[in-house]
């Protein structure tokens, strides 16, 4: 079977009216050939998998790469997804320098707060002289006594113009230490009434011990009040020492008085001399346990001291037995216990000093360390400013090519998908729908037997002749024309067309696709439909000539395959295809022919009008007794309760396209 092939898909074959009823004309299939914008939009979708199965709020969210919104949208999210960790970035960066910064504040100010309890240490250290020498005084008035105490008051006022600043306290409302110059008068109006006031050696230690009091617990607070870090402990310790060291100056000047009278002659200054010294110590040994350097420094120094703390300690002794032997006091005694306990104090004092050296060195380091930090920080925060731009361009940049790249793959993706349907149209142009699709998955199609079906054969009368007289191009309007008019009118019916072969058509009803005993019937009135329609078309060189015809019909078993692989064709094989052919050839001008086993489908199904045929040629006879077939034909004149629509097959116009009948 020769020739070219072109597959109706059965889904179109459809739209047959019942009989009684005109039949119109389907609308052709629209053109597959072309997306327009909403499939080249769902392409892209698709293509980028956020198609259909995604929910329209979603879809909208994500954004639509063909529109300038939803590229917006995308380059927001893209510039969001580079940008979002920049800022964490230098959120965390600013956040490093903010701290950075707050710990060196802290550290400088940590600083200025201990070398102001230097300037404090050294104030308290001549106060606690000028309490002394006042208790001496008290104790023992004399001239000698009275210049020592002259000469400790210019000590004092020099050590409290040296401070920097007037530590005070707000939860303190003495009128006297609101300000440097309220307590300087009140110090000296204190000097001036001395003599005047009578009052006692107890009395002049309280007063200058809680003045004293008052200066430690301010500076006690203010340095609990720093953020120290790792350094508080040391810091701690060095609070201890200045506690310790007052409470060594309250026992001095104990002592003082007691070898200035001889005695205590009350039990109340015994039991202060001892709570002075058990609390210094209590103190010194916090200190020590707080900071180890305060203990190391303290222990180098006592032991270049060694002498003097022993004797320190005879006199310490003597002063607890509280011995009687000396009914009158001593000025030289005093004196002798007043500079040893100032050594020992000073012992103290240069262990303050250099434990507030070894608090300066490490405080030293950590502004430094703030410092390196807040400088890398700032470097951080610089790069990250002057690269945010470049990255932000180049993301910039990089999205836009992007969404360039992917309208290019769209206008590929449309193009593809419109040699994709026009490849498929001509697949199922070559063959059947569903044949068609097995072959696209790759399956193999393997020959099919049909127990029953209907085949239609026809062909133009007198083509040969025509043909003699008529030019090639006039042969193929002539040919278009009249398969222009069958390719219409079979769209009507479930019927495949198998193949064109010069001037004959073939099609058959019940493959590939079965449907019972209708196969009869519905070929039985295509042949009439087509009979109708062709034999009214005039032919175009030969204007007022009818087109004629033969047709054929023969109903029986088939096997259908695929055949090739370069240009694969749906072919029918078989004794009925041949039967088919013959009844076409024997048939008469403008007449459908049909076989033993049409006639008897058609008769039990009804509505058609049918006659016996005279005995046909005895050749023709013999072909149908080769192939089995009984000799006895019938002619198929019409259909009972049927219209026929008679405008439908028009001439097609000039120059119009042959693919659609070749």
């Amino acid at each position: 079977m020769a020739g070219r092939n072109r597959v109706i898909p059965v889904e179109s074959i459809k739209n047959r009216k019942s009989p009684g009823t005109k039949l119109h004309r389907s609308n052709s299939l629209s053109s597959t050939l072309s997306l327009s914008p909403t499939e080249l939009n769902e392409a892209i979708m698709g293509m980028l998998t956020v198609g259909k199965r995604l929910e329209p709020c979603k879809r909208v969210c994500i954004g639509n790469p063909i529109t300038t919104a939803g590229q917006r949208k995308q380059l927001a999210k893209m510039l969001t997804v580079v940008l979002f960790p920049l800022a964490v970035l230098t959120a965390i960066t600013a956040v490093d320098f903010s701290n950075s910064l707050s710990m060196y504040m802290n550290t400088a100010e940590v600083m200025m707060r201990i070398e102001f309890g230097v300037e404090l240490g050294d104030f308290l250290m001549a106060l606690q002289n000028e309490r002394d020498m006042s208790s001496l005084y008290l104790s023992r008035i004399g001239s000698d006594t009275k210049s020592d105490l002259l000469q400790a008051y210019p000590q004092t006022d020099e050590a409290l113009d040296k401070l920097s600043s007037w530590p005070v306290s707000s939860s303190n409302k003495l009128k006297e230490f609101q300000s440097r110059e309220w307590y300087i008068n009140f110090i000296n109006r204190h000097r001036y009434e001395l003599d005047s006031t009578n009052t006692s050696v107890t009395a002049e230690i309280n007063f200058y011990s809680n003045h004293i009091d008052i200066f430690i617990r301010w500076m006690y607070e203010a340095v609990s009040e720093l953020n120290t870090g790792l350094i508080w402990k040391t810091l701690v310790g060095y609070q201890e020492l200045i506690i310790s060291s007052e409470y060594i100056g309250r026992e001095r000047g104990y002592g003082i008085y007691y070898y200035s009278v001889g005695s205590f002659r009350d039990r109340s200054h015994y039991i202060l001399f001892i709570e002075s010294q058990d609390t210094a110590r209590a103190h010194f040994e916090s200190a020590r346990m707080y900071s180890e350097t305060a203990s190391d420094i303290y222990q180098k120094n006592l032991d270049t001291n060694n002498e003097t703390l022993q004797e320190i300690n005879k006199l310490r002794n003597e002063i607890k037995i509280n011995s009687s032997l000396v009914q009158e006091g001593s000025t030289s005694a005093a004196k002798w216990w007043f500079s040893n306990m100032s050594i020992y104090r000073d012992v103290m004092r240069n262990t303050q000093r250099l434990l507030t050296s070894k608090i300066n060195r490490l405080l030293e380091q950590n502004a430094a360390i703030d410092m390196t930090n807040m400088i890398i920080a700032a470097a951080i925060f610089l790069g990250i400013i002057l690269v945010s731009p470049t990255i932000t361009f180049s993301v910039y940049k990089l999205t836009s090519n992007i969404q360039k790249y992917s309208l290019q793959i769209a206008r590929k993706t449309k193009a593809l998908n419109k040699e994709k349907k026009q490849s498929e149209a001509i697949l199922f142009q070559m063959l059947p729908k569903s044949v068609a699709q097995h072959l696209k998955e790759n399956n193999t199609v393997n020959a099919e037997q049909f127990q029953e079906c209907t085949i239609l054969q026809s062909d133009m009368v007198g083509f040969t002749k025509l043909s003699s007289n008529s030019s090639p191009l006039q042969v193929t309007e002539m040919l278009n024309i009249l398969f222009s008019c069958f390719d219409n009118r079979i769209n009507l019916y479930d019927v495949y067309k198998v193949e064109t072969v010069g001037d004959g058509y073939l099609v058959v009803s019940g493959v590939p696709r079965r449907n019972h005993h209708r196969h009869a019937s519905e070929i039985a009135t295509l042949s009439l439909d087509l009979l109708h329609h062709v034999t009214r078309l005039e032919l175009p060189q030969f204007p007022g000539e009818k087109f004629k015809i033969r047709v054929g019909c023969h109903s029986g078993p088939v096997v259908a395959g695929v055949v090739g692989n370069k240009n694969p064709r749906y072919c029918l094989f078989g004794s009925t295809v041949r039967v088919a052919a013959i009844m076409e050839s024997s048939a008469e001008v403008n007449k459908i022919q049909i076989s033993q086993s049409t006639f008897t489908l058609l008769h039990e199904m009804g509505g058609f009008e049918m006659r016996p045929r005279d005995v046909p040629k005895v050749t023709v006879g013999v072909e149908l007794r080769k192939h089995g077939s009984s000799e006895r034909t019938f002619w198929l004149l019409k259909k009972e309760l049927i219209e026929w629509e008679e405008e439908f097959c028009s001439s097609p116009s000039d120059g119009a396209s042959l693919g659609s009948s070749l």
